[in-house]
């Protein structure tokens, strides 16, 4: 599984605000209580706002929803979305997704959608979808769940305890979050109590440029203060702008450390390829056990920010009706429409002067292309889809230190090349500065830095290549569909 850290990177705050008017009250009855990551997304409230009725958000989602981009029904309210990760290894199993709708589609009409089958799991119909997901419906919460990846244990041990709960049960640090959300569009709250080890921290923050770069930094201290943290959770709040609010909380006070503090959560951000343009600006303030930073966003921004968490959407209801087997026209054109709007977003991130830091949004691109509906669809759309997302996958690669094989990456059998080097780069969460080799592990982290830092720099001209790959597959492609349906795409 692709690395999950990355979506943990960019979201972190938490502010002060009126307790939550009961938006999320009962969906949050049905979240398991060993789940360490939350996601709250407020639909009502973001519809509601003057910005999102200038820029016609509604319009604009319900577009991407019925052209299979997008998780987020025309009808919700509220989604909730959790999962369980891993902090050593920063991967998880799978994540829940529940959506507040106020028409729940029958599990006979999902599988039509989904062209999925209905099985029982736990006494419940879930349907397998060939997304690599399982959809359920809940009907005391009135709301669509997906689990995803389908995990078939998991989800039946999910039904079982959401079927039966009646209350909220979440780790201390996220109920706090989910009582604060108030009005937020986007709520990503993380427990991270008891996740870090100081003596590995001080090894990854000895060679850390933001610690190199401050001469006479206590590290055994800093590392200390850092395994204290409590949490991380980033809020949205939308009105005429969007405004950003990132808070770190940890155990002690934060001013022994104010000095380096902000430089390194900047430099962990811009070492996993997470860009938020204009970060560095944020006023950053320190409370008694938080350091908080707040700032303004775009909506570009937020709809990234919310896409790392993104799960396969069910299949809209006004999606093309298609018989099995058979090769539809609208189903075609629907999947031809969602593949380019993936890409025009990835080109607007590609585009930027922060496109060196943005693997993970290549990443999560990837994904997209992956999960998009191919109900129906002309395999010619589904190959070029299909072969975009394994060269934007080679792009993202290549911005983490992965050298691009453009012979390989031609060819059916397509593998990128395996680094040389490899680490998880970061002072949070669990370190590894680490070289891999058969049977071997050393820790010369400057080297692997340098190399990594040195792969990325010679890679750019390759990464041109392969995005002029995926533009050439593209035009060829829309030619042939365009001639055998006899439209101008």
């Amino acid at each position: 599984m692709s690395r999950f850290h990355t979506a943990i990177l960019a979201v972190l705050a938490f502010a002060p605000k009126t307790l939550a008017a009961g938006s999320f009250d009962t969906l949050l009855t049905a979240v398991p209580p060993q789940v360490n990551t939350l996601v709250l997304v407020n639909v009502k409230a973001a519809y509601a706002s003057p910005l999102a009725r200038n820029e016609k958000w509604a319009d604009d989602y319900y577009h991407r929803y019925k052209s299979g981009t997008g998780f987020v029904p025309p009808d919700a309210e509220a989604v909730v979305i959790a999962s369980t990760v891993n902090l050593s290894t920063m991967t998880r199993d799978h994540q829940i997704g529940v959506v507040k709708v106020t028409g729940l589609p029958t599990a006979t009409a999902l599988a039509t959608r989904e062209n999925g089958t209905v099985s029982e799991v736990a006494g419940q119909p879930f349907i397998l979808s060939p997304r690599d997901v399982y959809f359920t419906t809940l009907t005391r919460e009135a709301a669509i769940a997906a689990i995803y990846p389908a995990d078939r244990q998991a989800s039946a041990r999910w039904v079982r305890y959401a079927s039966t709960s009646k209350t909220i049960d979440l780790a201390p640090y996220l109920k706090q979050a989910a009582d604060a959300a108030g009005e937020d569009v986007l709520t990503i709250a993380v427990d991270l109590a008891d996740s870090q080890d100081a003596t590995l921290l001080k090894v990854g923050l000895a060679t850390s440029p933001a610690v190199v770069k401050q001469k006479g930094v206590d590290i055994g201290r800093v590392a200390r203060f850092i395994s204290t943290v409590r949490g991380l959770t980033f809020s949205a709040r939308v009105g005429e702008t969007i405004t950003g609010t990132i808070r770190v909380d940890f155990s002690e006070d934060p001013a022994p450390v104010k000095m380096i503090l902000r430089e390194l959560f900047l430099e962990l951000l811009d070492d996993q390829g997470v860009a938020v343009p204009g970060l560095e600006q944020w006023q950053t303030t320190y409370g008694n056990t938080s350091m908080t930073l707040t700032g303004p966003l775009t909506t570009l921004d937020l709809r990234r920010i919310m896409s790392l968490f993104a799960f396969p959407g069910a299949t809209s209801a006004d999606a093309p009706q298609v018989t099995p087997g058979e090769i539809s026209r609208p189903a075609t054109l629907r999947y031809w429409s969602a593949v380019n709007t993936v890409l025009a977003d990835l080109r607007n991130t590609k585009d930027s002067p922060d496109y060196a830091k943005t693997a993970t949004w290549h990443e999560k691109a990837a994904n997209q292309l992956d999960h998009l509906n191919r109900n129906g669809v002309d395999p010619l759309a589904v190959e070029v889809a299909h072969e975009a997302a394994r060269r934007i996958r080679a792009v993202g690669a290549s911005l983490r230190g992965v050298p691009i094989d453009l012979d390989s990456i031609s060819r059916k059998g397509y593998a990128y090349s395996s680094p040389s080097v490899g680490y998880s780069l970061s002072w949070w969460g669990r370190i590894r500065p680490v070289w891999y080799g058969p049977g071997a592990v050393s820790t010369n982290f400057p080297q692997i830095r340098a190399e990594a830092e040195s792969v990325i720099a010679n890679d750019q001209k390759r990464r041109i290549e392969t995005w002029n790959q995926i533009d050439q597959l593209m035009s060829d492609t829309r030619r042939k569909l365009s001639d055998k349906f006899k439209i101008q795409l």
